[in-house]
């Protein structure tokens, strides 16, 4: 866990500014918010801005913290299910390469490609949408309300400052991808101990076939011979020619 509470301001931009500025950030905060022009919205900024959030904690799984508003204190979350660790593991081998990418992976910047490879190649995106969160707050009102806004916009500008955070959030370490990595299944390479066919069975003697039984599976031809079918007439024939045998 990372507690927020270190001694540098939890937000740093200006009244001018937008909270959060990088991809990561942003998606957040409209993951978090789902409307950022609402009036929650605004009175959560306000809140940020006024240093209103306090005791601010980032766990795997979960986002939360304090905020104190009209003489009260509430308590806020935002949860979600980590990023499992084989897709962690898969995505980290992907990035080996890409620097872009492998500054990502490693908490250094913020990267609309890695979202990217998380959200199409694997259906597990780095931030998840709104419908995948779990958001509540002491206050009992709707989410979200003013206070998870207001933790929004804090972790969003953190995040702009430390990208690691979100990646702590979601699961998404290093440790957890070598964690991964060990534990993947060996290949399983053939070796003459692993299995031997028996020999096959030895077959029997040819069982004959009946006199004409090729003819018979056939049919008739609709050529005529005489009176007859070619097929009766060459039945007759093959009859004469085993009984000469």
């Amino acid at each position: 866990m990372s507690v927020l509470d270190d001694g540098r301001p939890l937000v740093v931009v200006s009244e001018r500014d937008r909270i959060g500025q990088g991809p990561w950030s942003r998606l957040l905060a409209g993951a978090v918010l789902g409307d950022e022009g609402s009036a929650g919205a605004e009175r959560g900024r306000a809140l940020a801005r006024g240093g209103a959030v306090h005791t601010v904690a980032v766990a795997e799984g979960s986002l939360s913290g304090r905020v104190e508003d009209e003489g009260a204190e509430h308590e806020v979350e935002v949860a979600a299910e980590p990023v499992p660790p084989r897709i962690w593991a898969a995505a980290t081998r992907s990035a080996r390469g890409n620097l872009q990418i492998e500054a990502a992976v490693a908490g250094r910047s913020q990267s609309v490609q890695l979202e990217h490879v998380l959200a199409v190649d694997w259906e597990e995106p780095l931030v998840p949408p709104t419908r995948s969160l779990r958001r509540a707050c002491s206050c009992g009102r709707p989410a979200p309300c003013a206070h998870l806004a207001a933790l929004a916009y804090v972790l969003a500008d953190r995040i702009d400052r430390e990208p690691s955070l979100l990646l702590r959030w979601r699961g998404c370490t290093q440790r957890a991808a070598a964690d991964e990595t060990e534990t993947e299944t060996e290949p399983i390479v053939a070796t003459d101990g692993i299995w031997e066919a028996p020999p096959p069975p030895e077959l029997g003697p040819r069982r004959p076939l009946p006199t004409g039984a090729v003819l018979k599976r056939l049919g008739t031809s609709g050529i005529q011979v005489g009176a007859l079918d070619l097929a009766e007439v060459l039945e007759r024939a093959y009859a004469s020619f085993a009984l000469r045998n």
